[in-house]
């Protein structure tokens, strides 16, 4: 009698699953602005970027590629122009001077999407709060999880900024994001964003490094079992401006400097540094 509820459930399952990866419209290759609510998705790869200015917007790439035909210019990859409840997830942007910028409202998503080789910014999350202003209690975090910046091969350059900055968004979630062999100072810069939750990121193989973890007026931020990896002592400080934060279980190796005596909270930690 257990089977016919146990097929039930794993129907049910199916279901649920089929209804998730669900898809509204499929992007034509030449549509270049998205406004009415929905889900989209992309049936093959483009040159051209996406502009999103509307709320109730997921835009689900899966996996496929937005590559500038003209690397080096100016032109933004993926920008949303603010609305609630926006989501960009599996997106593949290279070789735009900016990979995602999203202007963030309550709900705001970037899930699972790759940016390789910005020439300027990957990834840049801005939201409407700065430091002394109130924090609505409504209005729901964003969560910027499980994306990867790389900056190997060719036609990678010098960045002048960070991997992910992160400005104006309180209690926002940074979780599960990789940069790896990025050539700029910076692995994340946090702006004006009150309880943000750093965990599980991870920063690989960078070049050179002055402040691989920059906060700045974004107190009580909890940084929780992040990597700082550099082949050689050449990262100046790991983490900076973490005087009010609580950090925990978080390993840096190769930092002069890890910044973890800053924390207000400190346990767990590991710091370590090659033999030259």
């Amino acid at each position: 009698m257990r089977h016919p509820a146990n097929t039930g459930l794993a129907l049910a399952g199916l279901l649920l699953s089929a209804n998730a990866l669900a898809c509204d419209t499929i992007l034509p290759p030449t549509q270049v602005g998205v406004h009415l609510p929905g889900k989209y998705c992309l049936s093959a790869n483009r040159s051209l970027p996406i502009e999103i200015d509307g709320a109730d917007i997921e835009l689900d790439c899966r996996s496929r590629t937005l590559a500038s035909a003209q690397p080096g210019n100016s032109e933004t990859g993926i920008r949303v122009r603010g609305g609630n409840q926006v989501v960009v997830r599996n997106c593949r942007i290279e070789g735009f001077a900016v990979g995602i910028f999203l202007e963030a409202r309550s709900g705001a998503q970037l899930l699972n999407n790759t940016v390789l080789r910005a020439q300027f910014a990957p990834i840049v999350a801005r939201g409407e709060y700065f430091q002394g202003g109130p924090i609505d209690p409504q209005i729901e975090p964003a969560r910027i999880v499980g994306n990867r910046v790389v900056g190997y091969g060719q036609g990678a350059t010098a960045n002048p900024g960070a991997a992910l900055i992160v400005q104006g968004l309180p209690r926002v979630t940074i979780s599960n994001n990789v940069v790896a062999g990025f050539n700029g100072p910076t692995g994340l810069e946090l702006f004006e964003s009150p309880d943000a939750q750093l965990t599980g990121n991870q920063f690989l193989d960078f070049s050179r490094g002055d402040r691989l973890v920059r906060l700045q007026n974004s107190p009580r931020a909890r940084i929780v079992h992040n990597t700082i990896m550099a082949r050689q002592p050449t990262v100046f400080e790991g983490l900076s401006g973490a005087t009010d934060a609580t950090c925990v279980e978080n390993v840096f190796i190769n930092t002069l400097r890890s910044g973890f005596a800053d924390c207000a909270v400190a346990r767990y930690n590991v710091e370590q540094q090659s033999q030259m």
